[in-house]
């Protein structure tokens, strides 16, 4: 199952090169955003805090991420790499700084995994009338189940995602139709895009719902991941960015201004505190039926998005192991498939023992009956204050990047999505933080800058002990051009 050999002290390992078309491309960042399980599970914690304003929250972490999306674009049409953001912010920032960028990168989307994967282990519960602590087998079979889909050729599995991803789309569409014709509970407005219906806190409570709105779009920009497994990565990747984002944001804002005149847009404490508003709104709009459908989508929805969440963790670990700055195993290919099998498998062990961490010791009546959903919310948090950060550096880096002679033609449209991103990324970040969040999420902060504080030790430690590592960092790439 090996695939690589050594140059250097550093593993030059290969990926399957050009098995990616322009829509595999574009599946991996649309499904990756798990359009069916953020509108289920993720809407209803915005709701709790943002009430009938939620659709401003979305729109306003849409407006951050578009900005966003225009830097990885500047990036991708220059560069094709494994470990997007890893290699991007070392082109930008310096070598340290792209160290830390992966370092964070690959622990934010590693929470995802378990955040996922404990969606679909409290779905299927609920769908099967399972009882709650039948929550850890479930999620046990799950990670197995992915384990064997994230090893397989990566353009079996793109499709897979897409078609489910289509389906629960397509479903969601149905109800969001079906709401608007009818008024929701009082008729349409424009009062959702305000300030002044929400929960708490009005600026704040928007602010703060903002965290778990941009939880919604993640994802979106994965597809970099994969830039050396895609034919044509300089126009495939660009494409399936800008696209994600764009179709992510109208359907985000449909779906939720629904869901707001659902209950309507004075009823936030009732909007947020139905964990499944979305099938409660399905049920009562068009039927019990198709809540139900609405529900097994989101399932769907979710597993889809934990194999690409793994798939994307691997790929930042494999370009930075690679580079000597990780474990050289954690490079090793599978001989047949040419996916990072031992990161694939360290990916799926630790996120199984994270859940069950939480799952077992830090589960909170606050955040839902089921231990599944203290899990969600929980890695939900902390996966998201990881990302952003790495987002906030991203926009630093292009910033820096695209101040070159040779880029000076486009130097207002790539100073002015840098300041935009880095302003609303920044606030989504303070909002998350103050006022304090309830337990354990409260401890979420704390994590985040742990983790940050061990990737400096570590970064120092490879200063010294692997210098010639340290200087090949973000000089791999599959593809470079202006």
């Amino acid at each position: 199952m090996v695939n690589h050999d050594v140059q250097s002290g550093t593993v030059r390992a290969r990926l399957a090169a050009g098995s990616l078309k322009t829509r595999d491309a574009v599946a991996i960042s649309v499904s990756i955003l798990a359009p069916g399980m953020a509108m289920l599970l993720n809407v209803p914690g915005v709701a709790a805090v943002a009430g009938g304003s939620t659709p401003l929250a979305f729109l306003l972490g849409g407006c951050g991420c578009l900005a966003l999306a225009f830097v990885v674009v500047g990036f991708t049409r220059r560069m094709a790499g494994a470990g997007y953001a890893y290699t991007y912010i070392s082109r930008g920032l310096g070598r340290g700084w792209g160290f830390l960028a992966g370092w964070m990168y690959a622990f934010g989307v590693l929470c995802f995994v378990p955040m996922t994967m404990a969606a679909v282990a409290y779905l299927a519960c609920d769908l099967l009338g399972l009882p709650n602590g039948w929550w850890s087998p479930v999620f046990v079979v799950g990670m197995v189940a992915l384990l064997a889909l994230a090893v397989v050729r990566v353009a079996v599995t793109t499709r897979v995602q897409l078609l489910l991803g289509v389906l629960t789309v397509a479903l969601i569409l149905v109800v969001d139709v079906v709401v608007t014709v009818r008024g929701g509970a009082h008729g349409n407005t424009w009062a959702p895009f305000t300030f002044g219906h929400t929960v708490k806190g009005g600026f704040s409570g928007v602010f703060y719902g903002i965290i778990l709105g941009i939880t919604s779009y993640i994802g979106f920009e994965t597809a970099a991941d994969f830039g050396e497994e895609t034919d044509n990565p300089r126009r495939a990747i660009p494409l399936a960015v800008l696209l994600s984002v764009v179709l992510a944001m109208a359907f985000y804002l449909w779906t939720t201004y629904g869901l707001s005149i659902g209950f309507g847009v004075d009823n936030g404490a009732t909007f947020g505190g139905d964990s499944f508003a979305l099938k409660t709104v399905a049920t009562r709009f068009v039927g019990p039926s198709l809540g139900a459908m609405v529900e097994l989508g989101a399932l769907l929805s979710a597993f889809v998005v934990c194999v690409g969440c793994a798939s994307a963790a691997t790929r930042t670990m494999y370009a930075m192991a690679r580079e000597g700055v990780l474990p050289a195993r954690l490079a090793t290919l599978h001989r047949r498939f040419q996916t990072p099998v031992v990161a694939t498998v360290a990916v799926t062990v630790l996120g199984t023992v994270l859940a069950l961490l939480v799952g077992y010791g830090l589960a909170s009546t606050d955040l839902g009956a089921s231990p599944a959903m203290s899990v969600y919310y929980f890695f939900a948090t902390l996966g998201t204050l990881v990302v952003i950060v790495v987002y906030i550096g991203l926009c630093v880096a292009a910033a820096t990047y695209f101040r070159r002679a040779e880029y000076r033609a486009n130097l207002s449209l790539r100073l002015l999505a840098p300041v935009i991103g880095t302003a609303v990324f920044g606030a989504a970040l303070f909002g998350s933080i103050y006022p304090t969040p309830t337990a354990p999420l409260n401890l979420t902060p704390y994590l985040a800058t742990l983790w940050l504080l061990l990737g400096i030790a570590v970064l120092a430690a490879l200063r010294i002990r692997r210098p010639d590592a340290v200087a090949s960092i973000g000089t791999i790439l599959g593809e470079d051009g202006a």
